[in-house]
């Protein structure tokens, strides 16, 4: 079992609910579930204080296996930066609906594949750290990769649609920042499973 599964799992829920509070801010324009988001957040950085406290503690204890020390601090500082690139998405979301910029109809398909692509690699993740099931995390892992065509793939298009004057400038570096926060998510997602488990 991971050591300090309580505090680990704990992270993956909040940061689940995080992600659909990001979800239902962007697709409502609500920003009342962004500050949802951001204050559940905040929670996933007390865990991973937590974490690293006990790790320092428990390093000098013979019984405690270092390598299964360091896996539980490696796993908690992956979820953190999972919790960082929520937020940036988070600001980047609040940004949009407070100045009311607006994403083409193709680009808000493609914002909202990335993302639920995105939150199906976390969700996957999230049970691995509770099953340890290797077929799994290689789901995860390949799920990752596919994330990552869809942030280029839409990059590319997105800018054809800039050039053909489809879209302005400032809208169009939040819809790059959004879709690479979002496949900043997914890497990590990957990140936690192969910290875990052997796999490529």
């Amino acid at each position: 079992m991971l050591a300090y599964s309580k505090e680990i799992l704990e992270m993956a829920d909040t940061l689940k609910k995080v992600l659909d509070f990001i979800e239902a801010g962007f697709n409502e324009h609500k920003l009342s579930f962004l500050s949802k988001a951001i204050e559940a957040e905040k929670n996933v950085n007390v865990l991973q204080k937590a974490v690293v406290d006990k790790v320092v503690a428990d390093s000098q204890k013979k019984e405690m296996k270092k390598d299964d020390l360091v896996t539980a601090s490696q796993v908690a500082e992956t979820l953190e930066r999972i919790g960082d690139e929520c937020i940036n998405l988070i600001e980047r979301i609040e940004i949009k609906i407070e100045e009311g910029l607006l994403f083409s109809e193709e680009g808000v398909k493609e914002y909202v594949e990335v993302f639920d692509s995105t939150k199906q690699s976390f969700d996957m993740a999230a049970k691995v750290l509770r099953t340890a099931d290797k077929a799994l995390a290689g789901r995860v892992v390949a799920n990752g990769f596919h994330v990552k065509k869809l942030v280029e793939t839409y990059r590319k298009t997105h800018s054809e649609r800039l050039v053909r004057g489809v879209c302005d400038p400032r809208t169009s570096n939040m819809f790059f920042d959004m879709l690479d926060f979002a496949g900043n998510i997914a890497r990590h997602s990957s990140n936690v499973v192969k910290t875990l488990l052997p796999v490529k």
